[in-house]
């Protein structure tokens, strides 16, 4: 264990759990997301994320014990979060009533919260509304984790923000005053003013598109929102990259492509509702081809995308997009050969 990065850390006794069961999910997640294994022996595992370590001790004061470790409080939220989640599949009542050995405060804010209020929202092209956010402090957000949850209460109602919860994870709130929270990308961040710009798809019915046209119009009551994060996937450094997108990633990807490393090449497949090529703005990369497809003719970037993989064998596969596509390009990556690590295949939406 690489322990002198983590500074923090907590434990959790988890009785009545069989430390087996417990470990080969947790093993079946590290080799699903590419997770380096720090330690697998007799009574012990660790698997390294981008936020620290979580691991499983078996036959300490219980059958098992939860460990998890990390460079901050923050992250060692985010990976408090992460081993209540992967519990909640084995043993829900454990899951809730589990506690940990740091004894962290509980009922405030969650470590990885802070607000936003929103300064402008403008029209990006037919297609996208660029938010700018000004933010407590964005200095948090990096290239390692490029997304985040909006955290929207819903109108006309006096907002229920989350908090921390007894065991450690966040406790969202529910009924009638519980937020809509999506996720979305970081397109660009201004440390000197604490701005963080946003960019969101349009589309009718939905409740972010409607907000921000609510803004646009001059009604600002509900400009003021949560934001949780980092969280997710961050830029992929692989010297070449075959991405594939419908608009719900176009800003991730634009991210991307801003941060390949030098002379890295991508060929860059995006699938749009129109005819003609996007007017979402892309920035100019050399080495990086971009090819549009429309739903119209019945492209898509699933199929695009599965036709290409045999040319990038040794290339990183980055995907966003349906979650049956995600899934069906997974499954023949993975048949191909391609290993987990290089894998950056994530569903944005669902049917």
């Amino acid at each position: 264990m690489t322990r002198k990065q983590y500074i923090k850390e907590a434990r959790a006794d988890l009785p009545g759990v069989a430390f087996d069961s417990i470990r080969r999910m947790l093993l079946h997640q590290a080799e699903e997301h590419g997770l380096p294994l720090q330690e697998d022996e007799p009574g012990r595992v660790t698997v390294e994320t981008g936020y620290g370590l979580i691991g499983l001790r078996e036959g300490v004061d219980a059958s098992v014990t939860g460990m998890v470790a990390a460079s901050d409080t923050r992250s060692l939220f985010v990976m408090k979060n992460a081993l209540v989640e992967q519990l909640r599949t084995v043993s829900p009542d454990l899951a809730e009533t589990m506690r940990w050995s740091d004894s962290a405060a509980t009922g405030g804010f969650p470590p990885n919260f802070q607000f936003g209020q929103v300064t402008q929202v403008e029209r990006l092209g037919d297609a996208f509304l660029r938010v700018s956010l000004q933010v407590e402090d964005v200095s948090v957000f990096g290239d390692e984790s490029i997304h985040f949850r909006l955290v929207l209460p819903p109108s006309g109602m006096t907002p229920d923000w989350p908090t921390v919860a007894p065991n450690g994870s966040t406790r969202w709130p529910k009924g009638p005053g519980a937020p809509h929270i999506p996720v979305y990308t970081v397109r660009s961040l201004d440390p000197a003013s604490n701005v963080m710009v946003m960019d969101v798809f349009r589309h009718d019915g939905g409740r972010i598109t409607e907000w921000c046209e609510e803004i646009r119009a001059g009604d600002l009551r509900r400009g003021r929102v949560g934001i949780v994060g980092p969280g997710g996937g961050g830029l992929v450094d692989a010297q070449s990259l075959l991405v594939a997108s419908d608009e719900t990633g176009f800003p991730a990807v634009a991210r991307l492509i801003e941060g390949l490393p030098e002379g890295a090449k991508a060929e860059v497949i995006l699938e749009t509702a129109g005819s003609a090529e996007s007017p979402y703005p892309l920035p100019a990369r050399e080495g990086v081809s971009v090819r549009w497809l429309s739903r119209q003719t019945g492209q898509t970037i699933a199929d695009a995308a599965l036709e290409a993989l045999p040319r990038h064998s040794t290339s990183a596969i980055w995907f966003a997009g349906e979650k049956k596509a995600a899934r069906r390009l997974r499954s023949a990556a993975k048949t191909m050969g391609f290993p987990a690590s290089d894998l950056y295949i994530t569903a944005f939406w669902a049917m």
